[in-house]
């Protein structure tokens, strides 16, 4: 009798194989751990450059009124959290999100994946530079809203903007490099394991050592340039300030002395513009009391407040004072105050007017800058050179060693450092590889004679056992011939004993024929049976040693079979066998197309379910379970049944000629198994068992889908 796939119990389901394999996650990183270490770089990256630099940047290079610091204040509190936290925090938490949840399913104890640990492993690779363009583009979006702010929300001049240009590269870059850098690291760990399950896992793409230093060592010193820059043009742009305040101070004394002994108007507007500072600059003269001014002024202004200094410095308007102003219009502002009559004398004069050595200097700080960057390219790319040159030759001289075996390779010591030991230490393991080589081939040749020898050994006795096996067919014909002829002549014998006894007048004569007629016709009976039996056993004993002998020596290639057919014909032998004994047949679907010979395959089926017939013992639940599955090299098909099954410790013994375990009254020689066996390695498969005594055994057996003869034995 025979079942489908959905009648038979869960119990005794062999759980398919999908492309999945349970793989030890020793060494794996957890989740959890690694989201920190990430969340911590992408973290750091916002607070140190979105908040540090950009911050002391904008804070210290202006000078900034009420409304700006709010201004300010709105965009470093609002939109950098929010830029920063979007491109360097948020996206790149989305960009991991697979990668994390591959994890917590591997910690968990779930099967890993091939295809799933290859994409782990390519979005590793690739996240570190995602995560750097994200930075970079966050710093972009950062300053065109810092722009958007200072510029229309703050009235700030846009040359002010300008001199903040240097924050894209800077910011941006550093940003950038600090977020691949840290990305990196943190993945190191899910990038090692994912190569050790992926063994020989393909590049995504290349990215030189050479590359990523000379990019670093740019990216640093375009950085340096940057900043630098700016702070050289700021203390130019100081000392200027500090000149002019200086300079328009003592001028403004020494007019505000002069105004005290003059009264006319045209004269007293001649001394305050003989006190102006620069082609731009003027002074003009204003009340205490109401901030009105008095003077004329050059612009028209009737009122202080119309110059929009700042309130804090307003504030500080004691005696006399200077400060700079850098919003609005670049200019240094001097007061003198004069109690009688309560003036305030004030001189604005603007550093454009005395800019030229600033620009001079400048644009000398400029060309310095870039001879430096240029030196520190040039450096960078010959101490790269100093470091690539020496791994390349060793990882041409591994290539070569790997791709063709040439173990003459040996990577030249031409410095004194850790690549120097890295050379030395590949010398040696290539001198030892020689050396395991040589061992290796003499070992070869040996191990060949010695194969050479046993399979002349195996042949000879396989020709012994062949011509024994064939040679001793004939005497057994002659004796069950024999034996068959002396069944008439005793029957003949018994029968004229008989009639001889009709015959004969004598009682004691008579007694002693009937003696004879009977122990005649029983004895000679049953040793005619015994010896038929003997003969008919030690037949199919030979017939087993001829069929072991001839495997694997037909001419016949393997030929692609379908092994639900073979099963088909395998269980039509033994149909009979399974009604009597009342089992019943679960099938699975084979795999189809499978190489190999029909015949011998055949028999591997019929002697696996001949032996779980016989040895089905008395138990309850009496069925044969068939089924297979395709491997990543071949097919990997099984047997299982109820029965009596094996003990541990003779799993192997079964397999082995002439044995049998079970003291049971089962008719075979204790050939099939070994016979099984030494089908399936001509085949290039193997075979094994998997049972406990009482709860039935499951035979497993494996056929490649490549045919390769392997040596018999």
């Amino acid at each position: 009798m025979m079942m489908n796939d959905h009648q038979t119990s869960a119990r005794h389901q062999k759980p398919s194989a999908a492309a999945t394999t349970r793989t030890s996650t020793g060494g794996l990183p957890t989740p959890r751990r690694t989201l920190l270490r990430l969340l911590r770089v992408w973290s750091l990256a916002v607070v140190v450059f979105g908040f540090g630099l950009a911050l002391t940047y904008a804070w210290f290079s202006w000078l900034l009124n009420e409304e700006q610091k709010r201004w300010m204040l709105w965009m470093h509190v609002v939109a950098l959290p929010f830029v920063g936290g979007v491109c360097v925090v948020a996206l790149p938490r989305r960009w991991y999100r697979p990668i994390h949840d591959a994890l917590s399913r591997w910690t968990a104890g779930g099967p890993v994946d091939r295809s799933e640990c290859l994409m782990v492993y390519e979005r590793a690779l690739r996240l570190p530079w995602d995560v750097a363009r994200s930075a970079f583009v966050a710093a972009a979006i950062a300053y065109a809203v810092g722009i958007a702010v200072v510029y229309v929300g703050a009235h700030l001049p846009f040359i002010e903007i300008v001199k903040t240009l240097p924050a894209i590269p800077l910011v941006g870059g550093m940003q950038g490099a600090f977020c691949y850098f840290g990305t990196a690291r943190a993945l190191q760990p899910v990038l090692s394991w994912c190569s050790i399950q992926l063994r020989h896992p393909r590049p995504l793409f290349r990215a030189s050592l050479e590359a990523k230093f000379l990019g670093t060592v740019c990216v640093l010193a375009i950085a340096a340039v940057c900043l630098l820059q700016p702070a050289a043009y700021k203390l130019g742009q100081i000392i200027t300030e500090r000149y002019m305040g200086d300079r328009a101070l003592t001028q403004l004394r020494a007019a505000a002395v002069r105004l005290s002994f003059v009264t006319r108007p045209a004269e007293r507007l001649m001394v305050l513009q003989d006190a102006a500072l620069g082609s731009q600059g003027y002074v003009f003269e204003s009340n205490v009391a109401d901030g009105s001014i008095i003077s004329a002024h050059p612009r028209g202004y009737r009122h202080v407040a119309e110059e929009r200094f700042r309130e804090s410095d307003l504030s500080r308007w004691d005696r006399e004072g200077v400060w700079v102003d850098r919003v609005g219009q670049h200019r240094v502002v001097a007061f003198v105050r004069s109690m009688n009559p309560p003036h305030l004398f004030t001189s604005v004069a603007f550093p454009s007017d005395f800019a030229l050595p600033l620009q001079q200097f400048v644009r000398f700080s400029w060309v310095v800058a870039f001879e430096v960057l240029g030196i520190v390219i040039l450096l960078g790319r010959y101490y790269t050179r100093g470091v690539t040159s020496p791994l390349a030759e060793l990882t041409d001289a591994a290539r070569k060693i790997a791709e063709y075996g040439d173990l003459s390779q040996h990577v030249p010591v031409a410095t004194n450092d850790e690549l120097s030991d890295v050379a030395r230490s590949f010398n040696h393991m290539v001198e030892e590889l020689q050396a395991s080589k040589t061992e290796l081939e003499e070992y070869t040749k040996r191990l060949e004679r010695s194969t050479q020898e046993l399979s002349a050994v195996n042949q000879e006795m396989e020709d012994v056992l062949r011509v024994v096996s064939h040679d001793l067919r004939a005497p057994l014909i002659n004796i069950q011939g024999f034996s068959t002829r002396l069944a008439p002549v005793i029957q003949d014998a018994v029968d004229t004993l008989q009639r001889a006894q009709s015959r004969c007048a004598d009682q004691a004569l008579s007694e002693h024929i009937t003696a004879l007629r009977q122990e005649l016709q029983s004895r000679c009976a049953e040793s005619l049976r015994f010896i038929s039996k003997s003969v008919e056993k030690m037949d199919a004993l030979l017939a087993s040693l001829l069929a072991v002998s001839r495997v694997g020596r037909r001419a016949d290639p393997p030929q692609p079979h379908d092994l639900d057919a073979i099963v088909d014909d395998a269980l039509a032998t033994v149909q009979h066998q399974l009604k009597e004994a009342a089992i019943q047949v679960i099938r699975h679907p084979l795999p189809a197309q499978v190489p190999c010979r029909r015949n011998e395959i055949n028999q591997v089926f019929a002697n696996l379910v001949s032996n779980a017939v016989n040895y089905m013992g008395a138990t309850g639940i009496r069925f044969i379970e068939i089924g297979g599955r395709d491997t990543e090299g071949g097919v990997e098909c099984f047997v299982r049944d109820t029965g009596i099954g094996i003990a541990l410790e003779d799993q192997e013994r079964v397999f082995q000629m002439f044995t049998r375990l079970q003291a049971v009254d089962v008719p075979g020689e204790g050939v099939g198994l070994s016979y099984v066996r030494k089908i399936l390695r001509a085949h290039g498969g193997r075979i094994w068992v998997v049972s406990q005594r009482g709860q039935g055994s499951t035979f497993y057996f494996t056929l490649p889908r490549h045919q390769q003869r392997t040596a018999e034995g």
